[in-house]
């Protein structure tokens, strides 16, 4: 017979381990949007640097040059505590109730992977809406650079390639897009080199965003009467990431798409705290109380390796 004060910690294995099978039963995908690192601090401090400028042409017995780049404001990633947990009383374990019991931990597995997933869609959720370090958006036409001369746009703009203005995912807006990104220096003014290999888009673009990337020739009209049969010369070049979470219904809109290069990008997520599941017993109550708790921070600190659009413009 399990006694009052053993039966929570006889069942906690099992429980543990259909908590955990739970969590990873499908696959996250902030990790392929977000640079993930363990923190050992409180806060984890960044700082915008400017980069440096092309290298100076040295004399045999000239000196070397030596730049100090700009550093703007420091950058704060405060780790937030998530938490949540259950209780088991005991006659379900006399009733052998097993079944109900080995529910609480598969549901709160899946809860634990929708509330990462949740906090870290809202960067992407409001990159067109919630001002960041400088200012402005994540997404904006009108960054800064840090000599504040230089305007940075990672929206998509008209003056790129054939693109539209904040333009519907397409192949035309796609590549313009491409060259948007191609065209993003460093606060020193020189190229950084960005070509996007992530195309992130909410579940009602993906098809969209698959027939656009592996079709063997272009998935839409010609400027003719009819389908071109130009070679599609971005095929497979993309990633496509489809996250849920970013959807009208879970905060963000089924008409924004993004083009990430992840070399460049810096959307960061710090673990203070891997997630953990633990259980005590209340001697009263005769209940087993299990819990699941995590600490971690969610941000960004530039915005260049991103292009986003909202999607409302022209195809």
């Amino acid at each position: 017979m399990l006694m009052s004060a053993r039966y929570g910690r006889l069942l906690e294995p099992g429980l543990r381990k259909i908590f955990f099978d739970s969590y990873r039963e499908k696959p996250q995908k902030y990790n392929l949007i977000f640079n993930v690192q363990d923190s050992d601090k409180a806060v984890e401090t960044d700082f915008r640097m400017g980069g440096f400028g092309l290298f100076d042409r040295k004399e045999s017995a000239g000196s070397i040059q030596y730049d100090d780049p700009t550093r703007g404001q420091p950058l704060q990633y405060i780790h937030e505590e998530y938490a949540k947990g259950f209780t088991i009383e005991r006659k379900l374990v006399r009733d052998q109730m097993y079944n109900q019991i080995r529910k609480m931990p598969k549901k709160l597995g899946v809860a634990a992977r929708a509330t990462v997933e949740t906090v870290s869609a809202r960067i992407i959720n409001t990159a067109f809406t919630q001002n960041g370090f400088d200012g402005q958006p994540l997404i904006s036409h009108s960054h800064l650079a840090l000599n504040d001369k230089t305007t940075i746009d990672n929206r998509l703009a008209a003056s790129y390639g054939a693109g539209a203005n904040d333009g519907a995912l397409s192949d035309r807006n796609l590549k313009a897009a491409l060259i948007q990104a191609a065209d993003q220096r460093n606060d020193a003014g020189i190229m950084i080199e960005c070509n996007p290999t992530i195309l992130l888009v909410p579940p009602a673009l993906r098809f969209k965003a698959q027939t656009i990337i592996q079709s063997g020739n272009l998935s839409e009209l010609g400027t003719g009467s009819g389908i071109t049969n130009d070679k599609n010369v971005i095929q497979n070049e993309f990633k496509v990431v489809v996250w849920d979470y970013i959807s009208a219904k879970n905060g963000g809109s089924d008409t924004h798409w993004f083009v990430i290069d992840p070399t460049v990008a810096e959307l960061n997520f710090f673990w203070r705290d891997k997630l953990e599941f633990a259980n005590t017993n209340d001697f009263d109550t005769m209940q087993a109380k299990y819990r699941a708790y995590m600490r971690f921070s969610v941000g960004y600190s530039d915005f260049r390796g991103i292009v986003g659009s909202l999607g409302t413009g022209a195809a």
